[in-house]
């Protein structure tokens, strides 16, 4: 039963890793519109900026791009991960996918409340949220099983 749990769980992060990846590409293509949602959150209009400071514009536009290719990188790594810990179910490796994954996502469910984007703090909640439902069903196997000491 705890071996169905572990690999449940990481078919959850393997799922959790493609939609950060899409997340990523959602940032990549929909970079404009994000910047939009986050100047209205600070009573400016993004068209106005872009009119009167377009070399800062264009260096937030390629910021958003530059934090998808990295959600896109996030998203490989989570993949790879869970699929290591579906094949062969080690500790150690679980440990890195919780602490990253974990730092990941409360990092980018932060930011997002920060900048008062209500779609970004719902699709980072969403993803949080999968996340720590993929890792809390093998936690018990983890915990409970016993390793040699070196």
């Amino acid at each position: 039963m705890n071996i169905q749990r572990v690999k449940q769980g990481a078919k959850i992060t393997f799922f959790n890793g493609i939609y950060i990846s899409i997340f990523g590409l959602f940032y990549i293509f929909f970079s404009k519109y994000i910047l939009k949602e986050n100047f209205r959150a600070i009573h400016v209009f993004w068209n106005v900026f872009e009119k009167y400071n377009p070399a800062l514009a264009k260096t937030l536009n390629f910021l958003n791009f530059t934090i998808g290719i990295l959600f896109i990188s996030i998203g490989i790594f989570i993949m790879y991960l869970s699929y290591f810990i579906i094949k062969r179910k080690e500790k150690i490796t679980w440990v890195i996918l919780f602490i990253a994954g974990i730092i990941c996502w409360a990092g980018i469910l932060t930011i997002s409340i920060f900048i008062k984007n209500i779609l970004l703090i719902f699709l980072s909640g969403l993803g949080w949220f999968i996340f720590v439902l993929g890792m809390l069903l093998p936690i018990r196997y983890y915990l409970e099983k016993t390793y040699r000491e070196y």
